[in-house]
């Protein structure tokens, strides 16, 4: 069981290094693609003929994917939490074992030692979800994906919630 915390426990940090690189690089990415979209809209051959909102809706998201620790705050505080949600940088947390060992005396007990022990790893992919699920209802709004837009807002949801 040991290894296993520790493989989740390195996951859950490289994932909380790749999250913020991906959220600054996909904001960097929409910026220009609506900059781009703005000019050629000027264009008589606009790629975005028919759909004015396309790069409007690129620099809107690029402030959503810039600020996306306090989008994800927010979200984390109108579910009833407290926690803050930082892209700083790592800290040192060492997941807590309690006692030693993963297993309770009851089940309530190992349940609440396998909820913090991989904690970390629950947080950073909870937040992934939620990132993924604002990349895939910006493609279904510009008509790259045909996916429910709804189905956007669940995942979005049940990310917060795993965070």
């Amino acid at each position: 069981m040991s290894g296993l915390v520790n493989f989740a426990h390195a996951v859950g940090d490289i994932l909380a290094v790749l999250l913020p690189a991906f959220c600054y690089l996909g904001a960097l990415v929409l910026f220009l693609v609506g900059a781009w979209g703005l000019w050629r809209q000027a264009q008589p051959d606009s790629p975005f003929r028919g759909r004015p909102w396309v790069p409007w809706l690129s620099l809107v998201l690029c402030g959503v994917l810039a600020s996306f620790d306090r989008i994800l705050t927010m979200a984390n505080r109108t579910g009833g939490s407290s926690m803050t949600v930082s892209v700083a940088g790592l800290t040192s947390y060492v997941p807590p074992v309690a006692g030693g060992t993963v297993v309770g005396a009851t089940p309530t007990d190992t349940l609440i030692n396998v909820v913090t022990v991989f904690a970390p790893f629950f947080q950073a992919f909870g937040a992934l979800a939620c990132l993924f699920a604002v990349l895939a209802w910006r493609a279904t709004a510009v008509g790259q994906s045909r996916r429910p837009q709804g189905a956007s807002a669940v995942q979005f949801v049940f990310g917060v919630l795993l965070v």
